[in-house]
């Protein structure tokens, strides 16, 4: 059994572009954590609540107005839901004590915080998997921030193992970017499912606003079209 991590750099990247890697894993019989790297405050979704405009993709308007505090902890249980759907042990969904801010994580940031989280694993047991950058497409700040961390500290070998993922939202990619895609099994796309929907719950009085499917709707009914993974490189 290894210890496989998986570094999300918003909530809702551990569903959308790596959900279906994560089901795989833990149905292998892996111990499988999954860290929260950045706030998430950033999200036009904050602004989007508290328009008082018609919603797109739900009944009504809203005027939600939340501190960014409070919006990062709405994200948060978006988060934690959906990493309990996808089969993650409540002790293993980790939201870092180092997370940056939405938009400012550097690749300095980015170790410190995937040092943090494996602290005290066997380097020769432990496997950390993460965003594949881009560097020809226009790619989140903290996602390139996360894949250049994880590279150098696999380039001293600090791990067994290093995995790269695609970014649902920047596919097509390149021809000559060579992608596996992880289907998921029967059960895992059950659990799939139940993680995006945890993105859509809107329940204001319980401190859930759908922030997700506020933020990416179209991905999300993308990704429920086809729940799946895209693996680019693995190394070891």
């Amino acid at each position: 059994m290894k210890q496989v991590f998986y570094f999300s750099p918003h909530q809702d990247d551990e569903v959308t572009n790596f959900g279906a890697a994560i089901c795989a894993d833990i149905e292998q019989g892996h111990e499988v954590f999954c860290v929260l790297c950045t706030d998430g405050g950033a999200s036009c979704a904050r602004e989007l609540l508290a328009s008082q405009s018609v919603c797109a993709w739900h009944s009504g308007s809203h005027a939600i107005d939340l501190t960014r505090e409070a919006f990062s902890a709405a994200r948060d249980r978006e988060f934690k839901a959906s990493c309990l759907a996808l089969g993650l042990k409540p002790e293993n969904i980790l939201i870092s004590p180092l997370r940056a801010p939405d938009s400012g994580c550097s690749a300095d940031a980015a170790q410190q915080i995937i040092l943090d989280a494996t602290d005290g694993f066997a380097p020769e047991q432990t496997v950390i998997k993460t965003i594949f950058p881009t560097p020809w497409q226009r790619q989140n700040p903290d996602h390139a921030a996360i894949a250049q961390a994880a590279g150098a500290l696999f380039a001293k070998r600090r791990f067994a193992g290093l995995e790269y993922y695609y970014e649902m939202i920047l596919l097509p990619a390149p021809d000559d970017v060579a992608l596996q895609k992880i289907v998921p099994s029967p059960e895992g796309k059950k659990r799939l499912l139940l993680a995006a929907d945890a993105y859509g719950l809107w329940e204001p009085e319980h401190g859930r606003y759908a922030v997700g499917y506020h933020s990416v709707y179209d991905e999300f009914q993308a990704y429920v079209r086809e729940p799946c993974a895209w693996l680019v490189k693995t190394m070891i």
